[in-house]
């Protein structure tokens, strides 16, 4: 029988307290992270009532470097939702520089298990990441509208080098840049780690190119890889790949618990199994007899797992 999303009898407060930490990391809520670290701190006192400092495990506590580590990536995040790749780049290379190091690049080389692993869906390898960063760069440089990113706080005005019209963007000058960063594309193609990678990029650059063919690329066929999906395809890679060469987990521990139980669940119904008289269920939304006191009553097979009919019982 699958574990329960939560095991009570094996979870201790600190066990809890990580995991809310984890995921709070994770998704880069650091200031709110601080917070809860903060606020759910278990404070002992002495005889004298003076505050005793106490070592936590280490699970239930975060270091500041790890904080700091999150907020890296929130800004290498920020700056390929907004477009500024050559940005992002630099501090790729600068705080995590084995991400983009082709010098480090194996791709049969995988990080220390522990336990049952969830891999994430899109590549890490070098030359995969440089490509698509420098595809990202082209594209926005083919921008003829500028897209901005919001929340803008920081400025209440556009950058003067989005400010244009189709009319400047296709000057002569402007062209030449264009088909000088196209040629390097192709360039690019020589550090991929396989003739199947080639050919699947080779595809991908006969398409993205296609956007010198178009006065306003905005307005043509093409016009889906100008759009905020795309940012937001190549950052989630590269947040990836940062979490997978700093050794952390593409996914937080409750994400990866909630799959693990959304999956056996389901699988367990499909095969339907009985449930055992003990057996703690999902909640299935089937109205329970108020005089039961076991969860298995009335079931005739396991149920899924539903994450909205769990989180709704739960509130």
């Amino acid at each position: 029988m699958p574990p329960d999303i939560v095991d009570k009898s094996h979870l201790s407060p600190y066990h809890l307290r990580a995991i809310v930490l984890d995921y709070l990391s994770h998704s880069g809520y650091t200031n709110t992270a601080r917070a809860f670290l903060r606020d759910s701190t278990i404070r002992h006192l002495d005889m004298d009532g003076e505050e005793v400092a106490q070592v936590e495990p280490g699970p239930s506590h975060l270091s500041e470097s790890t904080l700091k580590q999150t907020e890296l990536r929130n800004q290498i995040r920020l700056e390929l939702l907004s477009g500024r790749v050559d940005e992002a780049t630099n501090l790729l290379n600068k705080y995590f520089p084995s991400v983009l190091s082709l010098e480090d690049a194996n791709p049969t080389s995988t990080p220390p298990s522990h336990g049952m692993d969830y891999t994430a869906s899109t590549s890490v390898h070098p030359a995969h990441l440089n490509l698509n960063l420098r595809i990202q760069a082209f594209i926005e440089a083919c921008r003829t509208r500028p897209l901005h990113y919001p929340p803008s706080t920081h400025e209440s005005t556009p950058d003067p080098q989005e400010v244009g019209t189709a009319s400047e963007a296709n000057t002569i000058d402007q062209q030449t840049n264009l088909l000088n960063c196209a040629r390097k594309l192709y360039a690019y193609l020589k550090m991929l780690p396989s003739k199947g990678d080639m050919e699947r990029y080779t595809k991908e650059l006969e398409t993205v190119t296609g956007l010198l063919a178009y006065k306003v690329p905005e307005d043509s066929s093409v016009s889906g890889y100008l759009e905020q999906w795309r940012r937001e395809a190549v950052a989630d890679q590269i947040n990836g790949a940062i979490l997978y060469h700093s050794n952390l987990p593409p996914i937080s521990q409750l994400e990866f618990h909630t799959r693990y139980n959304s999956t056996a669940w389901s699988l367990l119904h499909e095969l339907k199994v009985k449930p055992r008289p003990e057996a703690s269920l999902p909640p299935t939304g089937v109205q329970k007899n108020p005089k039961s006191t076991k969860d298995t009553e009335g079931l005739e097979f396991c149920p899924p797992f539903d994450l909205q009919e769990f989180l709704d019982n739960k509130s």
